[in-house]
């Protein structure tokens, strides 16, 4: 498996924000309520999310044998049908460590956790996404959305440089073309499978 490094994924945060303008999806947590049935394992999760990118706010609920699985359950049930990529992309390990020299009060039992998370795509391909907090399952909460919200966003941006090289062509924009033709060549690496990237993709070959 390839791993891409922290300087990549920035740069492909960075095109994906260039491309989508104000429609980058950005997901602010602002609570989350957790029901866990320790006897027989499942967790249930209702968790309030807001688009900055549009302002609408809304509920996440999902069901799973954790917290993370329970969110990630909802998350993919909530996104899934606009970017089926969601269904294709995998934990590849989870991990949480705990900076025991922040701590404030004595015990140490407040101190900055930091959990990282890497996924793999359909590729095979890993990203790793990380966040800090004093609170480990906020911590587990965004970092479980900033990886989600990755694939979201490279979908969406792929799509949307396809819609402008077709425009470009159309309008026999060759500097365009080029432009938008490096930047799907730059963000279908940081995809993962779906049907519709596959057709676009056959589509591009097929013009070849």
């Amino acid at each position: 498996m390839g791993m891409t490094t922290p300087d990549r994924q920035d740069e492909a945060i960075k095109l994906m924000r260039e491309v989508l303008g104000d429609q980058h999806m950005h997901l602010h947590v602002n609570r989350v309520s957790i029901d866990e049935d320790l006897e027989r394992r499942q967790t249930a999760i209702n968790c309030e999310v807001t688009d900055e990118s549009s302002g609408d706010t809304f509920v996440i609920t999902g069901k799973g044998v954790g917290i993370i699985d329970a969110f990630f359950q909802g998350i993919v049930a909530r996104f899934a049908a606009e970017y089926p990529s969601l269904k294709t992309i995998s934990f590849s390990s989870f991990t949480v460590q705990a900076h025991l020299d922040t701590k404030q009060g004595l015990s140490g039992t407040d101190s900055e956790g930091e959990v990282t998370l890497q996924i793999a795509n359909s590729d095979g391909k890993l990203f790793r996404f990380r966040h800090v907090s004093r609170s480990v399952t906020t911590a587990a909460i965004i970092v479980t959305l900033l990886g989600l919200e990755y694939f979201i966003n490279s979908e969406r941006a792929f799509v949307a440089c396809h819609h402008a090289l077709k425009d470009a062509k159309e309008r026999n924009r060759s500097d365009l073309v080029q432009r938008y033709t490096n930047a799907m060549a730059a963000l279908v690496q940081n995809t993962s499978y779906s049907e519709v990237i596959s057709k676009i993709k056959s589509e591009l070959s097929d013009r070849r």
